[in-house]
């Protein structure tokens, strides 16, 4: 049996280590988000970005090799998107980045509304947002 040197790469590893650094991240900030800034909040969306793309990179890694241990952490990584609501089709495991990044669009919008507005937007019709008018 040949030895599996996918997590030897130092690239990969490399690439691990930042996903965890910036997993950290976003968990230190769920133990205050609901107190952030508006500024904190973007900052936070700015590393969910940047978690997400490098996630997405190390999932393509996976599909492209044979490695047993390379699937099995994409497999992990699905479940865990799973159990966090999203949709993953084991045919197209990449396409739940494409729901990701719909979700991180969205959360982004609602920050700039707040930003722009001072308050979140209703729950209209995406492109059906009107901005709030001021009463003197």
């Amino acid at each position: 049996m040949p030895e599996d040197n996918f997590f030897q790469s130092e690239v990969v590893a490399d690439s691990l280590r930042q996903i965890l650094e910036l997993q950290d991240s976003v968990l230190a900030f769920a133990q205050y988000g609901s107190f952030a800034s508006i500024e904190e909040q973007q900052n936070n969306l700015d590393i969910l970005r940047k978690l997400m793309s490098k996630q997405r990179n190390m999932c393509f890694r996976c599909t492209l090799t044979d490695s047993p241990d390379a699937k099995a952490l994409l497999g992990e990584i699905l479940k865990h998107f799973e159990e966090y609501g999203h949709i993953v089709d084991r045919e197209n495991p990449m396409g739940v980045f494409d729901e990701i990044a719909s979700s991180l669009d969205e959360i982004e919008f609602e920050l700039d509304y707040f930003s722009k507005y001072g308050r979140y937007p209703d729950d209209e019709e995406p492109g059906g947002e009107t901005p709030p008018t001021t009463m003197f």
